[in-house]
Formats: structure tokens, C-alpha cells, sequence
């Protein structure tokens, strides 16, 4: 929790502790009916992949989770050398709730916004598009974001939640306040959005895209040096696409 708690500090399903997962149902029953009493040629591809996303991200997360417990008991390339709290444990055991929001994000989208739905399995201006507007504008926008983050009205109300844990994980990585995680869908939604009103959407650009965020982030928080050093002095442009957390 931050040191002084804004609005829009919790999640929407809090009160329903583990529970959370049956609003989803109402979602995933109709996901499922529609697909039922409609043709194969009627059937939207981009739709039918929403939710199979949701669950590949969970089990790439987990995975993550796993290889950096695992790696930090064998006590190797370890940069923070301590332990963990068991007040992070439980502040970060709600770690899926950012997957389960962009789900829902994803479904009205597919549902309501022009252009959401139908979305061919492949296009690749759209992936130029992406990586355009991911290594410009959005970084540009996520840095100063961030600076606004640690500037201690916000960073009181909102970002200390994140830098409560001292030794990362993985997961620590999208452990913030409800508020923090609209302005960053709506950051990273530039793409998205940029790409459907162009006509240039793809189901696997989407997907490779949250992929590769998810990736990022977790190898960015994972308290391991996965990455030699001399990989960038051999190839600096590697720089400007990944990061490590060191």
C-alpha cells in the first residue's frame, strides 16, 4: 500500500478476494455462446483468441515466477542478496488482476469499437506500426510518466506501492494502484488503437506485442542477470529493446 493511499488505489473486485474471477463468467459464457450458434466462416478470430491470451499470459508470468525462485535459491547471478518479506508475498499475490483488467479491456473493444473485431490473423504493417510507435512516441510518454511517478504527490499516493519491495520479482513488476494501471493501458493502448484505425490490426501482432511488455517486465524485475554484459558493448542498438535489471 502507498504511504498515502489516492483514489482509485484499489481494484474494482477487491471486495470479492479470490472470488474475483466470476465476473469474468458472464464474459466467457457469452464468449462461448456466440461461438456455438454461429457459422465457422462467421467466427471472429480475433474473439475467439481473447481469452486463450489471458491464460498464455498467466502461464508465461508463472513461469517467470518459477525460473527466478528457482534460480535465487540455487543462489546464482543473485544482484539483490536478501530475502523476501512476507508483507511483499501477500502485497503481491493479487499479481493477476492487470491481466484479468486488460482482458475485460480487450473483450469491449472487440465488442463495441469499430474495426475491433475480425481481425485477421496477420498483417505486417501493422507490426511496423508497433515497434514504430513503441520505440518513439510511447517510450517517450511512458518516460515522463514515470518521472511523474516519482514526484512525491503521486509517487506518496500511488508509486511507493511498487518500490515497497526491495528485493523484485517478476511479478513486482505490475504490482501497482488501479489508477497507475489505467494511465499505462492507456499509454500502451496508443498501438492498439493506432493500428485499428488504420486498418492494420492483427491478432499476432497484438498477442506478440503483450508478449513481449510481459517479457520485459518480468525479466526487468526478476532479481537476475539473464543478459552478459558484453551482449550490449557486442550490439548497443540491444539497448533501446531490452532491459535488464541491473
Amino acid at each position: 500500500m502507498a504511504s498515502k493511499p489516492g483514489i482509485l488505489t484499489d481494484w474494482p473486485w477487491k471486495p470479492l478476494g479470490n472470488f474475483k474471477y466470476i465476473i469474468l463468467v458472464p464474459l466467457i459464457a457469452e464468449h462461448i455462446y456466440s461461438f456455438m450458434v454461429k457459422d465457422n466462416k462467421d467466427i471472429d478470430v480475433s474473439k475467439l483468441a481473447l481469452f486463450p491470451s489471458m491464460l498464455w499470459r498467466m502461464l508465461h508470468t508463472q513461469l517467470w515466477i518459477s525460473l527466478s525462485r528457482y534460480r535465487i535459491a540455487k543462489g546464482t547471478n543473485k544482484i539483490v542478496d536478501e530475502g523476501i518479506e512476507f508483507d511483499q508475498v501477500d502485497r503481491e499475490r493479487d499479481w493477476d488482476d492487470h491481466i484479468m483488467f486488460s482482458a475485460i479491456l480487450f473483450y469491449w473493444g472487440n465488442k463495441y469499437v469499430p474495426g475491433g473485431s475480425h481481425v485477421p490473423y496477420w498483417r505486417l504493417d501493422g507490426v511496423i506500426i508497433t515497434m514504430l510507435l513503441h520505440a518513439g512516441p510511447v517510450e517517450f510518454l511512458y518516460y515522463w510518466l514515470h518521472r511523474a511517478l516519482h514526484h512525491h504527490y503521486l509517487y506518496s499516493r500511488y508509486h511507493s506501492h511498487h518500490h515497497s519491495s526491495i528485493v523484485t520479482e517478476p511479478i513486482t513488476s505490475v504490482i501497482h494502484p488501479f489508477a497507475e494501471h489505467i494511465a499505462y493501458f492507456l499509454l500502451f493502448a496508443i498501438h492498439v488503437f493506432t493500428m485499428v484505425l488504420t486498418g492494420t490490426v492483427s491478432v499476432i501482432a497484438l498477442a506478440a506485442y503483450v508478449t513481449y511488455v510481459d517479457f520485459m517486465n518480468n525479466m526487468g524485475h526478476c532479481n537476475l542477470e539473464l543478459i552478459p554484459n558484453w551482449l550490449f558493448t557486442l550490439l548497443p542498438p540491444l539497448k533501446y529493446i531490452i532491459y535488464t535489471p541491473s
